[in-house]
């Protein structure tokens, strides 16, 4: 299950739709007051991977047809993304996103609050134009769950009171219910019927799984040069995830208690130890397969598609998800 692609070449045959994604986010955002225009668009910058963007609009073709309309609601699922990276940066104290600095540490906090509602509040904006009413609640229901993952997670950040299920429940908020809502919306611009809606939203939430299990096992990864980052960055930054989690369930008593205390006290040097036990006890390797699982049930669900061009890729793009390189 291993994908023969980079990202840029599987999403190649709608690479024209995202490249209108760019646009149309560069029109929707701009006001004229140039503070808030430089503070909002700070985050698109360097372009991310449009990985929402790209399942509304390979969801809406899985009937071999793209709708003409799909780029403003691709548009406000990158902004409301966006926006949520503005405040989790102010939430983290976070310096760096994407190699440039944050929006807080650019224009300072209050700029950056602001300047994330005013994204939220405009991408909804969007997800109601054209009279589509019907997208609105699919679009805010999922930004409600990514606030109470937020939320959730704080009150579960304490390693004395976080579990596997806690874990679980935090990532479905923040990341698998919006990737959901994004594989339904586009099965909603599709007029597709609500079986089939229903189960892009089932195959969204896998796939949204998968990507966060991956990504937190990928700060598991020494290698900067394949994960594209420094690892340890969710340890250092005092966030709990599967890695650690799995880690604890499976070294000694003695172990154990070390890996709790340094937890309590993450700095580079208690990182250095929980790196070594994690590549000890393979760790990673265990997390990968799990978020394999996640994909081939997402991969199952779409059977149920015609075989076309976007299927191709959407599959693609699901293995792409546990073996990415950023």
């Amino acid at each position: 299950m291993t994908p023969k692609k980079d990202l840029q070449s599987i999403l190649r045959p709608i690479e024209h739709y995202l490249k209108a994604v760019d646009e149309a986010i560069k029109n929707k955002l701009y006001t004229g007051i140039d503070l808030l225009d430089e503070s909002s668009m700070h985050t698109f910058k360097k372009s991310g991977k449009k990985i929402r963007a790209s399942m509304i609009i390979l969801s809406s073709g899985l009937n071999d047809s793209i709708p003409d309309d799909i780029i403003d609601i691709a548009c406000a699922a990158e902004i409301i993304h966006a926006a949520s990276l503005v405040h989790d940066d102010i939430i983290d104290n976070a310096d760096l996103r994407r190699g440039l600095p944050t929006v807080a540490r650019l224009f300072g906090p209050k700029v950056a609050v602001l300047a994330g509602d005013y994204m939220y509040t405009k991408a909804l904006e969007i997800a109601v134009g054209n009279n589509r009413t019907d997208l609105f609640p699919v679009m805010v229901d999922a930004t409600i769950e990514m606030v109470k993952g937020e939320l959730y997670q704080i009150q579960y950040s304490n390693i004395d009171n976080i579990t596997e299920e806690h874990y679980y429940r935090i990532i479905e908020m923040k990341t698998a219910r919006f990737m959901a809502a994004c594989a339904k919306l586009g099965a909603c611009v599709a007029k597709m019927d609500n079986e089939q809606s229903d189960i892009l939203y089932n195959c969204g939430m896998q796939l949204g799984y998968a990507f966060q299990i991956t990504d937190d096992a990928m700060d598991y990864l020494n290698n900067a040069e394949i994960t594209g980052k420094d690892a340890g960055n969710d340890f250092i930054n005092g966030k709990i995830t599967l890695p650690l989690l799995r880690l604890l369930q499976i070294v000694g008593e003695k172990e154990k208690d070390l890996l709790i205390n340094y937890a309590k006290h993450p700095d580079n040097e208690n990182w250095n130890y929980v790196l070594e036990k994690a590549t000890e006890y393979n760790v990673v390797e265990y997390c990968i397969n799990i978020a394999a699982e996640y994909v081939q049930r997402a991969v199952k669900l779409l059977s149920v598609f015609p075989d076309t061009q976007f299927k191709n890729v959407m599959t693609e793009l699901a293995l792409f998800f546990i073996d990415r390189r950023y």
